[in-house]
């Protein structure tokens, strides 16, 4: 099923009016985290003048949740406004009861929103898995709602689900089962970054783009998009970090531990990407958290978190590694290459 990407300039309110006469939308429904931000109660408020019923779910968004949630009727059209865990769990249920969707992004914080895949926590003490569902008919890119109510942590969460691609590269080149693939998207990579002068029309357009087409090569399973940094997200879950600032922190660690170990790597491009992303504080701060509060020591499990995922962790044993002096060393390197 092919997934349209609209991207608008128009103003928020016309978009929002658009998409629900044009997509003949039947019910609405808003994540509960973007329900209680103050900045996006503008956009509740229009929602609402829709007359249309609205849903907003007030229980964890994990798999074990998803009988809790059900859409009334099959064959009706739902507009989801909302983060990558909201479109997530809804595209799920969208399989089970024979609904379609139409996502309005809040965010773009991450790169699974037109998926054929899910990311969700069976439980809410469990890893993300990976669950089969329906990908929307359309995802829908609001550029002046993004530009003006899309908090900053959002935007650093979009570049590092970018740039964590760079990893995925390459352990796809590693792994004997991937005999060739498209390395299209990757290569735009490295053109978005020459190309970037801060946060801007253009560059918002640019990184929708291409988390765009990420999204569509997970056809059968999120292996073209998720790997060796995915198992360093997944310890580091119950975090604040976004998803992407803490994927981006798994491709530095790999990278970091590729260069060490004399495999190929990107480690130093990846630190000057950081810098030219302005990115690099972000990130130095949750390195500086994981020392003072010891949680460097998870990382001696990256080698059992998923190793049915082939990738660097099938390499290297993550229990033989100094962490501590890992990360103080990218801390440092963060801003001194």
């Amino acid at each position: 099923m092919n997934c349209r990407l609209q991207i608008s300039r128009n103003p928020m309110y016309e978009c929002i009016k658009t998409i629900i006469e044009n997509e003949k939308i039947d019910g609405i429904v808003i994540g509960p985290t973007v329900y209680l931000m103050n900045c996006f109660s503008p956009i509740y408020n229009h929602v609402r003048q829709s007359k249309l019923p609205v849903t907003v779910p007030k229980f964890p968004l994990t798999y074990s949740n998803i009988d809790k949630f059900m859409f009334p009727a099959s064959g009706q059209r739902f507009l989801v406004f909302g983060g990558g865990k909201l479109i997530d769990f809804t595209k799920i249920c969208a399989q089970r009861d024979q609904v379609s969707l139409i996502v309005l992004l809040s965010s773009i914080s991450n790169d699974g929103f037109s998926s054929s895949f899910s990311s969700l926590k069976p439980d809410e003490k469990s890893y993300n898995q990976s669950y089969k569902s329906k990908p929307p008919k359309a995802v829908y890119a609001c550029l002046p709602l993004l530009n003006k109510y899309m908090p900053h942590k959002f935007w650093v969460s979009g570049l590092g689900e970018l740039l964590s691609k760079l990893n995925v590269w390459e352990d796809l080149k590693i792994d004997n089962k991937v005999k060739e693939f498209d390395e299209k998207p990757f290569h735009q990579i490295e053109h978005f970054i020459q190309e970037y002068t801060g946060r801007n029309e253009r560059s918002l357009i640019e990184i929708i783009k291409q988390l765009y087409s990420f999204s569509i090569l997970m056809k059968n399973d999120s292996s073209w998009c998720s790997r060796s940094e995915h198992e360093f997200e997944k310890l580091y879950a119950d975090s604040q970090a976004s998803h992407g600032k803490l994927v981006l922190m798994g491709a530095l660690v790999a990278m970091k531990i590729r260069s060490i170990y004399k495999l190929p790597h990107l480690y130093e491009r990846l630190l000057v990407d950081c810098r030219k992303l302005e990115i690099s504080l972000d990130l130095k701060q949750e390195f500086d958290s994981m020392i003072e509060l010891n949680t460097y020591k998870r990382m001696k499990n990256l080698s059992y978190v998923r190793p049915e995922r082939f990738g660097l962790w099938n390499l290297v044993d993550s229990t033989s590694i100094d962490w501590k002096t890992i990360i103080k060393e990218i801390q440092k390197e963060l801003y001194i290459l």
